[in-house]
């Protein structure tokens, strides 16, 4: 009988009450679940209100409130919505 090895893969991490990110378009994110989704959405105009040559919002949140520096430090080098959107699907593979 084949034993199936299973990795023990970190819980993804959430944000709760004034923790959570609020978007400039309305949407409120818990996690980078969440964060993927509204990525994958949003208006290049609202992505460039947060993440922009003067600030990473998405970072910021990320690396204080999630507590996850190195993907935090990978959003601060990415231009575009797509490439941070890229980050972030390849970082929750990682989670449960």
């Amino acid at each position: 009988m084949a034993v199936k090895k299973t990795q023990n893969k970190p819980s993804l991490k959430k944000a709760e009450g004034p923790q959570r990110f609020w978007v400039k378009d309305g949407r409120i994110l818990s996690d980078l679940r969440d964060l993927k989704d509204a990525l994958a959405e949003m208006a290049e105009e609202t992505y460039k209100y947060h993440a922009n040559k003067i600030k990473n919002d998405f970072a910021k949140w990320i690396e204080e409130v999630l507590e996850n520096k190195k993907l935090a430090e990978e959003l601060k080098k990415v231009k575009t919505k797509i490439a941070a959107l890229k980050k972030v699907a390849a970082e929750l593979k990682k989670y449960q």
